[in-house]
């Protein structure tokens, strides 16, 4: 016959008594939460030097370096939100540079404002859009380039500098990866302007065909090239 157990039931005290596990478990989250606490100044003193470096990247206009020290900033001081703002800014103005206009002003970039102002001016200047490009200020060269297509003189020289612009930004390690796409699309249209303007010039076709090779797109280069071909038939 099976002899049946008995245990003991715990006492009240025992019953009332924490487990070592949940004493553990206190003790690391208080440890957690003055360690927090604690380190709250150093943090803020981590993420005001995070904006500052972010800030002057993003007078650089190195959007993607100043924008990783922008998110840095956020993680550090949640309460900051100078960081976010940063961060939003960075990424506007990696699509359009004029979105610094007040940036650059409070950082007292007088001389990058009065460009982008002069750019932004009704007057189209070829020869200080062609600077721009060779100083690797392609996005601002990019506003001025955009009146001389579309309310300027909308030229061959016109059409083929705002394409020109355009995948020169495509190519800078500063744009978001994100962007580049619109601006090699922005290029292709400018230089299918530049073609329309000027049916013979080949060099427009040539900049086509090698934005449609980096983008592995082989039925544009291939109809590209066949009207290259044709052009130097013509030619001979």
């Amino acid at each position: 016959m099976n002899k049946v157990i008995f245990r003991n039931k715990p006492t009240k005290a025992e019953a009332k008594k924490p487990s070592l596990w949940l004493k553990i478990s206190l003790y690391i989250f208080g440890a957690l939460i003055l360690l927090f606490l604690i380190t709250i100044p150093w943090r803020n003193y981590i993420a005001k030097k995070n904006i500052a470096d972010g800030d002057r990247l993003l007078t650089e206009r190195k959007y993607t370096e100043a924008y990783v020290h922008f998110q840095k900033a956020k993680i550090l001081s949640l309460s900051d939100k100078n960081a976010e703002d940063r961060a939003q800014l960075t990424v506007s103005a990696s699509k359009d540079i004029t979105k610094l206009k007040d940036f650059f002003k409070e950082q007292n970039q007088s001389d990058l404002l009065k460009v982008i102002d002069d750019a932004s001016s009704k007057v189209c200047n070829l020869d200080t859009d062609r600077l721009m490009i060779e100083r690797g200020l392609s996005q601002i060269a990019v506003i001025n380039l955009n009146f001389c297509t579309t309310e300027g003189p909308k030229d061959y020289s016109s059409w083929l500098l705002l394409g020109v612009a355009n995948l020169q930004v495509s190519e800078d390690s500063s744009i978001f990866k994100d962007d580049k796409p619109t601006y090699r699309k922005n290029a292709i249209l400018a230089f299918e302007g530049a073609y329309k303007a000027d049916p013979v010039n080949k060099t427009a076709i040539e900049y086509i065909i090698s934005v449609h090779k980096s983008e592995n797109n082989q039925k544009e280069v291939d109809r590209w090239q066949k009207l290259l071909d044709n052009l130097v038939e013509i030619e001979k």
